[in-house]
């Protein structure tokens, strides 16, 4: 069984973290494929980002239990306050 670690996200580019786990791409922040966790960029400030990404962080919480994880989640989190 594929799982968000391990399943299959071909061709999908992203501008920081990795497709199959927290990433950033397409002007949001998400994990995998789970819409749950996903953050829109678009017309938000770096603040109201961040506010959502912590109002997000239940959800979030069961996606930061291995190293892979927590990498690249912590990569998104840097590209966010670089760019946004």
């Amino acid at each position: 069984m594929s799982t968000p670690e391990t399943g299959n996200f071909k061709g999908t580019s992203v501008d920081a973290g990795a497709p199959n786990l927290w990433h950033i791409h397409e002007n949001h922040l998400k994990y995998g494929k789970d819409t749950d966790t996903r953050v829109n960029f678009a017309g938000k400030t770096l603040e109201q980002i961040m506010a959502k990404i912590a109002e997000n962080e239940p959800i979030n919480a069961r996606y930061m239990t291995t190293p892979n994880q927590k990498m690249t989640y912590e990569q998104c989190i840097k590209w966010i306050e670089k760019y946004c």
